[in-house]
């Protein structure tokens, strides 16, 4: 029988080469390959929220206002407490004065507020003035001579005042027209967490801020 010619034999071996193949199972995906199905941007880093803290250990003491008559008060929140309001009373000066706290969470959000026990008289107009929700104090601003006559606040949300100094709203003040205005605003990244000052049992004659620093 004749030779196969040259150019078949090629031929031959390829056509018997591609059914073997045919038998053989489809190779695994590489993992670089099964990783571009499960996530489309392998390379992109999570997004892992802030974390926010109070320190309470290292706070920062505003400028105090008004007089240092009378017998010296310290109101206070929780060390992981910020001031989110003050309540008070007053009849032309401030009468009373107390805090609003909430817990801090660790996305800078807060729980429900919790209102203290009052200092000072037991008459006159009853006040708020309290933050929205989600924000806290960070100034104190009023007027005041040889009393307190005037106050309210100023807030902001965690995020805005310790990431970019962004202050938020701007709450209404109660009390009278004496004195002179003052604002007193903790520094960025900074919060209201207790009120220090002098009262009688008539009235509040002194007042001064205690902020603290929220870390991240």
């Amino acid at each position: 029988m004749p030779a196969a010619p040259t150019l078949l034999l090629p031929l031959l071996t390829l056509a018997a080469s591609l059914a073997l193949l045919a038998c053989e199972p489809d190779p695994a995906p590489s993992p670089r390959f099964a990783l571009r199905l499960d996530d489309p941007n392998p390379s992109a880093e999570a997004d892992y929220p802030t974390v926010y803290e109070i320190d309470p250990l290292t706070p920062f003491f505003l400028d105090p206002r008004g007089a240092s008559t009378g017998d010296p008060y310290a109101l206070t929140c929780a060390d992981d407490e910020l001031v989110v309001g003050l309540r008070g009373r007053s009849d032309g000066t401030i009468g009373a004065l107390g805090l609003v706290c909430a817990r801090m969470l660790d996305n800078g959000m807060f729980t429900s507020r919790d209102e203290r026990p009052m200092i000072g008289a037991m008459t006159g107009e009853t006040f708020s003035s309290d933050c929205p929700q989600n924000e806290a104090v960070m100034a104190v601003r009023g007027r005041a001579g040889t009393t307190l006559d005037r106050i309210g606040v100023r807030c902001a949300r965690v995020r805005a005042w310790v990431q970019m100094g962004a202050p938020g709203s701007i709450e209404p003040s109660s009390g009278g027209t004496g004195g002179s205005p003052f604002t007193e605003t903790c520094p960025p990244g900074y919060f209201l967490q207790g009120l220090l000052g002098y009262a009688t049992s008539t009235a509040i004659h002194g007042v001064q801020g205690l902020c603290v620093p929220i870390t991240t």
